[in-house]
């Protein structure tokens, strides 16, 4: 039995018969194991209640001030304990430790991808950290800016996460049922890949080229953007966004924490798909504007 195991094991047995129901109060000391649940805590005004953070909790900067407890797939669950939490909250994924964290303290588990788990998400932690009128108001903010449908056209973007390089062979991407993916709907720009992704959302190179995006966004979580990051994608001559000079490196740090800060992300990339359209090339006289040979009749793919 490997180490993490043997710990977890002997929460399990520590735990005996503590309750798993206990009910939240305003005494609840809560340890949060995801970036996103952390941000989302702090913009409900229940900062107060976190005892912890995971090793990848950095936003807002209060939260830094926290004991690091491990991650979400490794938490550490000596750390955990001697913090005597009342509510331990993490996303309810296939990694998630919900029987060993359960062990220490009443366990909250939470989808928290799409936006209509992040809404759902806003308003179980509004409960629980007796802020539900907060937690409704978020929520419905959300819905309300972002629970639009793809528009029927515009721009197919693909947005490339660049947080630690671009790699041809396999490119991480935004997928269009994240909450990420509704601010670019809500951006007025459609997705390169159209289709949910339940998975891991990577794309090979032949899948790449077959999409052909109209423009491409290589988002980093930093504040300034390295244009380096998307040199790769330059040496795709071929590509419709490199042909077009549709290709720039976003700096935007709301793309890689799920919460109320997607919201942020909405300016930002309708910024920068403006920006693509001022620079576009101007088109003929002869081609568009002109009676005999209507804009329309040449709408070309966009």
């Amino acid at each position: 039995m490997n180490r993490r195991r043997f710990l977890g094991a002997l929460a399990l047995a520590a735990a005996g018969c503590k309750s798993k129901t206990t009910p939240p109060s305003a005494g609840t000391r809560i340890v949060s194991l995801s970036p996103g649940i952390t941000d989302a805590i702090f913009a409900l005004g229940a900062g107060s209640r976190l005892v912890a953070r995971s090793d990848y909790c950095e936003h807002p900067k209060e939260a830094l001030a926290l004991p690091r407890v491990g991650t979400s797939i490794t938490p550490s669950y000596e750390a955990i304990a001697r913090l005597e939490p009342t509510l331990i909250v993490s996303e309810d994924n296939a990694a998630a430790r919900r029987r060993e964290l359960e062990a220490l303290s009443p366990t909250l588990l939470l989808r928290w991808l799409s936006l209509e788990e992040v809404a759902r998400g806003l308003r179980e932690l509004g409960r629980v950290t007796d802020a539900p009128e907060r937690g409704e108001s978020l929520a419905k903010e959300l819905e309300l800016r972002l629970g639009v449908p793809p528009p029927a056209s515009g721009p197919r973007v693909l947005l490339a996460m660049g947080t630690q390089g671009i790699r041809l062979d396999e490119v991480w991407f935004i997928r269009k049922n994240s909450l990420q993916g509704a601010a670019l709907h809500a951006a007025g720009a459609r997705n390169a890949v159209e289709e949910d992704v339940p998975g891991q959302p990577r794309l090979s190179l032949e899948r790449l080229v077959a999409l052909d995006p109209d423009s491409i966004l290589v988002l980093t979580p930093s504040e300034k953007a390295d244009d380096a990051l998307a040199e790769p994608f330059r040496k795709l001559e071929t590509l419709r966004a490199v042909k077009s000079g549709r290709l720039a490196v976003l700096a935007a740090p709301e793309a890689y924490v799920n919460g109320p800060r997607a919201l942020a992300l909405i300016e930002r990339l309708r910024s920068a798909l403006a920006r693509f359209e001022a620079s576009a090339p101007a088109p003929s006289p002869s081609v568009a504007g002109s009676a005999s040979t209507p804009a329309s009749s040449s709408p070309g793919r966009r």
